[in-house]
């Protein structure tokens, strides 16, 4: 006994269509899965928190407080220069307290330049004045500096960015933005 089986094969156009129907949702995954995997392998290191310790060359730094610049800036009379003018609208001032502690033999070099606020987005704030431009720090030396930042009123997630990519929070404590213009 002898079976025949006949196969019906679709036309060309209709087998090329069907491959084509594919080729949209295909692509569309793949670059998907792209951006997805860009953003996991290219996550920036996380922050230290506020009043913890974190890592920076030759030794650790910590920041100790973050306040709003009217409430604990300089005595009248002792206002720097650069802090003389009004803040721009929609901005405030803020001072970061940042101690520095050299533990590595070969000490610790501090300059305020390599210091920034980064904010959600990518936006950043460069140090307005600080108390301290550079130092020099032996091994167990430790030295606080003050530094003040001109940032918006409704800043999130702020980042002191410095050097060795040292990354410390900021919390937001300090945010209410009502110290608008000062």
């Amino acid at each position: 006994m002898t079976t025949t089986v006949t196969v019906h094969s679709l036309p060309a156009t209709q087998g090329i269509r069907r491959r084509r129907r594919w080729v949209g949702p295909a692509v569309f995954l793949v670059v998907l899965l792209a951006v997805l995997g860009r953003g996991v392998f290219t996550q920036e290191a996380p922050s230290t928190m506020l009043g913890a310790s974190g890592y920076v060359p030759g030794g650790l730094a910590r920041l100790n407080g973050v306040l709003p610049y009217a409430q604990a800036g300089p005595r009248q009379g002792e206002v720097p220069p650069e802090l003389t003018g009004p803040v721009a609208p929609g901005n405030h001032r803020v001072q970061v307290l940042l101690e520095l502690t050299a533990m590595e033999p070969e000490g610790l070099e501090f300059d305020a330049e390599d210091y920034l606020v980064e904010r959600l987005g990518g936006g950043q704030s460069p140090v307005v004045w600080t108390s301290i431009r550079q130092a020099s720090l032996k091994q167990g030396e430790s030295v606080m500096a003050e530094l003040v930042f001109e940032l918006p009123d409704q800043a999130v997630e702020l980042i002191l960015e410095g050097a060795g990519d040292a990354r410390l929070s900021l919390g937001a404590e300090h945010h209410s933005g009502s110290t608008s213009g000062r």
